[in-house]
């Protein structure tokens, strides 16, 4: 099993948010695994592309995301770190629930192309737009897109296909990062209710800290991401260690 399918599951912590879905991709996998991105500690920090006039914020288990205008500043792009080759991402999904009539997100994979531990260029999804065709950033390496399964028009750049083309012309290809992008330049306020990746369907959450060792009993320690604990006891003695740490008894 990947990386990217195994990263930060958090079983019983994934809700459904009480509104109507609209699927920006279609809906998630049936047999798809539960996760949750932690906001904003799983966001990749050196890939953050949101700006000035770009936001988002937690709504239930969804992220609601939202620009101002239609600016070079209003954009709202994030990434969650993984290590998945693209053969192996199947078609990813944006649940995503446009409560402006404005734009809409895109998938985001960003991508190391020929296995050599450097990003070489990002595919962008567009699916209400382009269909399962998958474009190409302008600022992505030459031989991505000399290699393109297909260039020209009719997409959202000259260099575009679909995933399992891309895959074919570069095997080697490693996704190490996916995302969403609202922007630049596009008015939008809606919210991602989940992102379904390599057959995990993530929705979002804050991270659950205990302030003390009371709060460790009547199940409490249960709740605990940062740190997770494996019973009560473990839970009771990290707070007791801290104490013993910092001097207090």
């Amino acid at each position: 099993m990947t990386e990217g399918r195994n990263m930060r599951r958090r079983m019983g912590m994934v809700g459904a948010m009480a509104l109507g879905l609209g699927l920006l991709t279609g809906g998630p996998a049936h047999a798809a695994d539960a996760g949750t991105i932690h906001v904003p500690e799983d966001f990749v920090p050196a890939l953050s592309d949101t700006r000035a006039t770009g936001h988002y914020e937690l709504v239930g288990t969804g992220l609601r995301l939202w620009t101002e205008n239609a600016t070079s500043t209003d954009k709202v792009a994030e990434y969650v770190a993984t290590s998945t080759p693209l053969a192996e991402v199947g078609e990813p999904t944006l649940e995503y629930t446009n409560t402006s009539g404005g734009g809409v997100p895109g998938f985001q994979l960003v991508i190391d192309f020929d296995g050599d531990g450097s990003n070489d260029g990002i595919l962008v999804g567009e699916p209400g737009v382009y269909g399962a065709d998958w474009w190409l950033n302008t600022a992505a390496k030459t031989f991505v897109k000399d290699g393109a399964p297909v260039t020209g028009g009719g997409s959202g750049s000259a260099w575009h296909g679909t995933l399992a083309q891309w895959s074919t012309a570069f095997s080697e290809a490693d996704v190490t990062a996916f995302g969403f992008s609202l922007g630049s330049g596009v008015k939008g306020d809606g919210v991602l209710t989940a992102i379904t990746f390599a057959g995990t369907r993530y929705t979002f959450a804050e991270h659950v800290v205990l302030e003390g060792k009371n709060d460790c009993k009547g199940g409490g320690w249960k709740t605990s991401t940062k740190p997770e604990f494996r019973n009560q006891g473990e839970c009771v003695s990290s707070f007791a260690s801290a104490s013993k740490g910092s001097g207090k008894k």
